[in-house]
């Protein structure tokens, strides 16, 4: 076997059919045609010259198909280039859900050993496979307004990213007050929101929430509504959501039991700020003007300690601009928790 014969023999296991992309079957049919006349190289080489101006990939193309499919003929065009083999297509990245900061550092338990994590580990490992992210907390609240008490809190966030910009957003509080034998305060608030934000960071949203408050103004208090969303600022650090819509509100007096309910107006904000690799900042305030108009704001400061734990410091302030007689307006909240996210 001659040294060419070699050459080409190499070249042939080397770049096989696959790696390249095969030349329309009317040219391929014209080279074996000529190849079947019995022609010299010289002539066959020629023609081959011919067709490479009228494919695709040119003379590479040609020398590979003829390589593939004449390989007798592939001396008549060893001074041809062959074209580089096509890389093996990369593996597609594993998908990693979404995870809600902690700081500026999300938690990820997917590379946690299996039965760590405690009795978290196995609600929120499942929650993940679903892409939700969100964070449990627990502490104390130091109330002042129309009760100067120190609860117990609770509460648990959960949010979920959808496809094609929707996006849910869920939380619950409670929080629980035992002076001796007796329980002073039993309350708890639910809110949940569906939004959903278009390419040009408008949007809408419908969502509403339920407040049971056995020492306030109302002891039953719910709003729904529904509206326009606008992502004003959409940065690195700095995030801003600014809402408008309108809704309705229920609400039933503290002792009487009345039932009262009127249309309102709502106008929010949610802002967020990262201060450094560890600790962030909130504020969120919405504003309900009509029957039964209402401020609410609540700011909070976060700090990373380790892994999935954080400490968070909250104010809550709440005021009514119709109250009843004997409640103050206002009512303010302090708590500080431990926090877990995920």
């Amino acid at each position: 076997m001659t040294f060419r014969s070699c050459a080409l023999a190499l070249s042939l296991a080397v770049f096989s059919p696959p790696a390249f992309a095969d030349i329309p079957p009317e040219y391929r049919n014209l080279l074996a045609e000529a190849d079947r006349r019995g022609i010299d190289d010289d002539r066959f080489a020629e023609t081959a010259d011919m067709v490479a101006v009228l494919v695709d990939g040119g003379r590479a193309a040609v020398h590979a198909d003829v390589i593939a499919h004449l390989p007798d003929r592939a001396g008549a065009l060893s001074d041809w280039p062959l074209p580089e083999p096509q890389p093996e297509p990369a593996a597609a990245p594993e998908s990693v859900p979404e995870h809600r900061s902690i700081g500026a550092a999300p938690v990820d338990l997917a590379e946690a050993p299996d039965g760590s994590g405690g009795w978290l580990a196995a609600p929120i490992r499942a929650l993940q496979g679903e892409k939700w992210s969100g964070q449990i907390r627990a502490g104390v609240q130091v109330e002042d307004g129309n009760t100067d008490l120190v609860d117990f809190s609770f509460a648990f966030e959960l949010d979920r990213e959808l496809p094609r910009g929707w996006r849910v957003d869920n939380q619950f509080e409670y929080f629980l007050t035992e002076n001796g034998d007796r329980t002073s305060r039993d309350n708890w608030l639910v809110e949940s929101r569906l939004s959903r934000e278009l390419d040009s960071g408008f949007g809408y949203y419908a969502g509403g929430s339920y407040e049971r408050d056995l020492v306030g103004a109302y002891e039953q208090s719910a709003f729904a509504t529904a509206g326009g969303v606008w992502h004003a600022i959409d940065r690195e650090r700095m995030d801003l959501e600014l809402r408008a819509g309108v809704g309705h509100r229920w609400r039933e007096r503290a002792g009487s039991g009345q039932m009262l309910d009127d249309w309102v107006a709502e106008a929010a904000s949610d802002f967020s700020f990262q201060i450094n690799d560890t600790s962030r900042f909130e504020s969120k305030t919405t504003v309900y003007g009509g029957g039964g108009s209402r401020v609410d704001q609540r700011f909070t400061l976060t700090n990373r300690l380790f892994g999935h734990w954080a400490v968070q410091t909250g104010l809550h302030i709440e005021h009514e601009f119709e109250t009843e007689p004997g409640f103050e307006p206002t009512d303010t909240r302090l708590d500080v928790s431990l926090l877990y996210g995920f």
